[in-house]
């Protein structure tokens, strides 16, 4: 039996896949979470085989949290589900370890195609998510171009955070930092993606589907 731990923050999309996996005698729903901190909890308590992760998510962006599921439980599969299949957000996922990468206009079926493709140590990747990939091996960009895995873990919070509205203050709180420690990341994060304000992380989050616009 295949256990799946489902994460979005709309509950119309957690019950499209959990009604979706019920009529399944091979996969059960082990449980679900509405953003990425619950995610790491519910991993935790319940030990899923597949994690299904909404990219756009509060708290902790879908990627942050793949990142940390794929560091500490390195055999549970994830895949992403994204309204995005642009390039920098696809290479972002691959880069981080992403199984599988649905875009949320597919097929229902190709849910469970991509949970009992990666089970079976394989990989799956809505048709048009594939195609972009092979585009990108034919042209590849320049890794440049994909800043956010060079950032840290921290900077990766606190642009989540900044582009979700919180002040400095806010973000201490959060993360339970210094309103100097922020600041630091802050102009860390500025220099890492070349941009000179605030508002420009903001448009980075949105284009990089860290947040939804």
């Amino acid at each position: 039996m295949i256990s799946v731990l489902v994460a979005d923050d709309h509950s119309v999309v957690r019950e499209g896949v959990r009604r979706l996996i019920e009529g399944e005698s091979d996969i059960h729903l082990c449980g679900e979470a509405a953003d990425g901190r619950e995610v790491l909890e519910q991993v935790e308590a319940h030990h899923p085989n597949v994690v299904i992760l909404d990219i756009t998510m509060p708290r902790l962006s879908g990627l942050e949290t793949l990142e940390r599921v794929r560091s500490k439980h390195p055999e549970v599969k994830t895949i992403l589900l994204s309204v995005h299949a642009d390039p920098p957000m696809i290479q972002n996922a691959i880069s981080l370890g992403a199984d599988g990468y649905l875009l949320k206009n597919a097929r229902s079926g190709e849910i469970l195609s991509a949970i009992r493709a990666v089970t079976r140590g394989g990989s799956y990747f809505s048709p048009p998510v594939a195609r972009e990939i092979v585009a990108q091996i034919r042209d590849p960009r320049p890794a440049t171009e994909q800043p956010f895995t060079l950032l840290s873990g921290r900077e990766r919070e606190v642009l989540h955070l900044i582009a979700e509205g919180l002040s400095a203050k806010e973000i201490a709180v959060e993360l339970s930092i210094s309103n100097k420690t922020v600041e630091a990341h802050r102009t860390s994060l500025m220099r890492k993606l070349g941009v000179r304000k605030a508002t420009e992380l903001v448009r980075y989050a949105v284009r990089h589907g860290l947040i939804e616009p």
